[in-house]
């Protein structure tokens, strides 16, 4: 019996600012794709300039999926994704279309590839009593408390993101078991092959750009598409509303920060995130390293794309 054909697709993962949307916007219109995103941000609607969302007019140049699914006030995981993204492509494949996806969530990826984990919903409640534990006492004490229980997870999570380290904690305390344990019993789609590309640029460079794009989110009306989430009634603890660009806001809202310092304060923290975004996919994500600053890298992630989906 022949063996069954696998689902081939294309992946271009990397850091924030790096230049990945472009590159699988070009791909996906040269090649006939469809973008499937692998963003934990863009999800949240309303929530446009502090994502570097693609816009309108480039979603409707090439179908995207899994961007604008969720409100602020929701929350989104790497099990949810896992579960959706592995649907967008077997019906994408059912229907005769490819899917390219393109993000830089790196934990989203890995569901996807190395299984979903433990089916826990969310327990808002639980959610709501550690946040405001964080609120009280700092988020190093729950990170602490994750150590204690699941020293595995804690080590690849950073003690300051509270979301996902209360979504360990959950695990832990609805199922009895660590989620560490939980992901080892799990395993990816076995009808679905990919191949990934990620992109890397030299650490000044990649800083200077993401300097440079909050600047223009800025100018674009990040503050006010900010102050229009708050009038919607979205609050500084939404999921949406915790993440990179939008939290540190709610400072100018109180009146304790300026907005100039803010902005230096999201392109610092917008560094740092880069840099773990840069760790992780060194570590954790096996693919072909592209160097975005080197002649020829798109001909090269064309070519490439090409024969792996021809072969």
């Amino acid at each position: 019996m022949s063996e069954i054909a696998k689902i081939r697709v294309p992946v271009i993962l990397g850091p924030t600012a790096v230049g990945k949307s472009a590159v699988a916007l070009r791909i996906a219109e040269e090649e006939g794709f469809e973008i499937l995103s692998c963003d934990s941000r863009q999800v949240y609607r309303g929530m446009d300039i502090g994502t570097a969302k693609p816009t309108p007019r480039e979603q409707g140049r090439v179908t995207h999926w899994l961007i604008d699914i969720r409100e602020p006030s929701e929350s989104y995981s790497a099990y949810g994704f896992a579960v959706d993204a592995a649907e967008v492509i077997r019906e994408s494949a059912r229907r005769g279309a490819k899917i390219l996806i393109c993000g830089g969530t790196g934990l989203y990826f890995r569901f996807l590839t190395e299984g979903t984990g433990p089916k826990v919903p969310t327990d808002i409640p639980f959610r709501e009593r550690y946040l405001q534990k964080v609120h009280n006492e700092g988020p190093e004490t729950i990170f602490k408390e994750l150590e204690q229980v699941d020293p595995e997870t804690a080590a690849r999570l950073h003690p300051h993101d509270t979301q996902r380290v209360i979504r360990a904690l959950q695990v832990f305390h609805k199922t009895g078991v660590a989620l560490s344990v939980h992901r080892k019993r799990t395993r990816g789609p076995s009808d679905i092959e990919f191949h990934v590309f990620v992109l890397t640029l030299e650490r000044n460079s990649l800083y200077e750009r993401i300097n440079k794009r909050v600047d223009c989110m800025i100018d674009a009306g990040l503050w006010e598409e900010f102050c229009t989430l708050r009038r919607h009634g979205f609050g500084p603890t939404d999921p949406g509303m915790q993440c990179l660009g939008y939290k540190e806001l709610t400072e100018v809202e109180r009146g304790s920060r300026s907005l100039t310092e803010t902005i230096d304060i999201i392109k610092r923290n917008t560094r740092r995130f880069a840099k773990r975004q840069t760790t992780w996919f060194a570590h954790q994500t096996q693919g072909l390293r592209v160097d975005v600053a080197e002649s020829g890298c798109y001909s090269r992630i064309k070519k490439t794309t090409r024969e792996f989906m021809e072969t």
